[in-house]
């Protein structure tokens, strides 16, 4: 049985979100409710959730004020959030779990069920950096993004991605240093988050960071060639808008 505890300072939202657990999971229990930085700290040392519901906005302080105040974080965590676009997509930058106010039932679903799923121990520290480089300053060069692997969490700079390849349901990175990192999401999910910081989609499998464009190969049908020795295909329905990218440049 899963033990989930709710800290929100709305009741209205606590009891949303108990409601939904009742409705829609026999193996999840609700153990518990708090509606501020002190009470949910106090709550989760007493009652030892498996999984933790946690509003990033309290009236005392934030959600990540509790976590810092921990001195192991041994749960799953669902972010409650009604912040904005931007913030929210520094949550996807940090591969961290979040369900946006009003609770929609069906990501509240998929977000638990892979809380349930998962039996790794995240690292949490790793995603909060991330997290944090991406909401604390403006530059490029400080944004960090979550790549995770079957074996591995990895941080890795923004401005350290070449290429971006679709492998099927999943995409390879290929990075400055040579290193190449296989996660299992689709190159839609990273072509959203990286579309603001100098990346264009190529083709329908390739997604490229401008600054790493050594020349466009007219050969062939057209290609780009990369800083990396690396050749991008760039499809018939991309290739005026690939154009005015370099003419823009």
């Amino acid at each position: 049985m899963i033990r989930a505890l709710i800290i929100d300072d709305e009741s209205k939202a606590r009891e949303s979100i108990i409601h939904l657990i009742k409705l829609t999971f026999k193996n999840v229990e609700s153990v518990g409710e708090a509606d501020s930085v002190s009470s949910g700290i106090k709550a989760i040392k007493k009652l030892k959730p498996n999984l933790v519901f946690l509003d990033i906005q309290l009236e005392d302080g934030t959600g990540f004020d509790i976590l810092n105040q921990l001195n192991e974080i041994d749960f799953q965590i669902i972010f409650i959030t009604a912040f904005n676009e931007y913030a929210v997509k520094a949550f996807k930058y940090a591969a961290m779990d979040y369900l946006m106010k009003p609770v929609n039932p069906q990501e509240f679903v998929k977000a638990v069920e892979r809380a349930i799923k998962s039996h790794e121990k995240d690292d949490f520290q790793t995603k909060f950096n991330a997290y944090l480089s991406h909401i604390k300053d403006g530059s490029i060069e400080h944004k960090k993004i979550i790549l995770k692997t079957s074996e591995s969490i990895n941080l890795i700079k923004v401005n350290d991605i070449i290429r971006c390849e679709a492998d099927r349901g999943y995409t390879d990175f290929f990075l400055r240093d040579g290193t190449k990192i296989l996660v299992s999401k689709g190159l839609k999910d990273y072509d959203d988050m990286l579309q603001d910081f100098s990346f264009i989609r190529t083709h329908q499998s390739h997604l490229i960071n401008l600054n790493y464009i050594k020349s466009f190969v007219k050969a062939d049908g057209g290609y780009i060639l990369m800083t990396d020795g690396s050749t991008v295909p760039v499809s018939s329905r991309k290739r005026e808008y690939v154009f005015k990218i370099f003419e823009d440049l």
